[in-house]
Formats: C-alpha cells, structure tokens, sequence
C-alpha cells in the first residue's frame, strides 16, 4: 500500500453542508484539508471574524463568495486559489444563487 489517500469530493459534500468537513489531519506539520459547502445567503462565520494560527488556502470548485477583511473585500470565485495568511481577520459571505464549493488547508494551525 502506498499510503495515498484520494476522496471523491461529489461523495462528500452532503456532509461540508453547514460546517466544514475534514479530509485530512497531520501533526507535522500542523495542519488540516478539508471540504465545506457555504450555501446562498450563508455568512462565515454567522457573526463576528475569524482568524487562523496558520495560513489558511482555500480554491474554490464552484460559486463565490465574497472574502472580507478589515482591509477589504474580495470576490473569490469558481476557479480561484485564495491565501488568507495566519492572524488575519476575515469572514465569507455567499451572496450568490448557487451553493460555493471549496476545499480548504490551513497549514499551522485552525
């Protein structure tokens, strides 16, 4: 066995609905990839910012969202590889007609 891991993200995206779902977890270095689907309407999270010990990577498979920090907002769509970098503030927003689908690493730390 060679100890490659491969999920088929149509399987798992039932489960990222409504909070992030873990696809893989490592101790060294710290880190976790993971799936989420962030549906129409849907802020994350539902109040207040957020911010990561590590930088987090997110690409983005289908919809959009807009990411906002204190220093702006950005429109991340299908198609886009987006870097949030460890301790900055930020929170998504899912202003479109379609649910985001996006896999996620936050490399350091959640």
């Amino acid at each position: 066995m060679s100890g490659v891991e491969l999920t088929e993200l149509a399987d798992v995206w039932d489960d990222s609905t409504g909070s992030p779902l873990t696809l893989f977890e490592s101790d060294d270095p710290e880190s976790q990839t993971g799936s989420y689907v962030i549906q129409p309407g849907e802020r994350v999270p539902e109040e207040g910012w957020t911010a990561h010990a590590g930088d987090e990577i997110s690409v983005i498979l289908d919809g959009s969202v807009e990411l906002v920090t204190p220093d702006g907002e950005y429109s991340v769509e299908a198609g886009t590889l987006s870097v949030i970098p460890a301790g900055v503030e930020h929170y998504s927003v899912n202003r479109g007609d379609e649910p985001c689908r996006l896999v996620y690493t936050a490399v350091g730390g959640l």
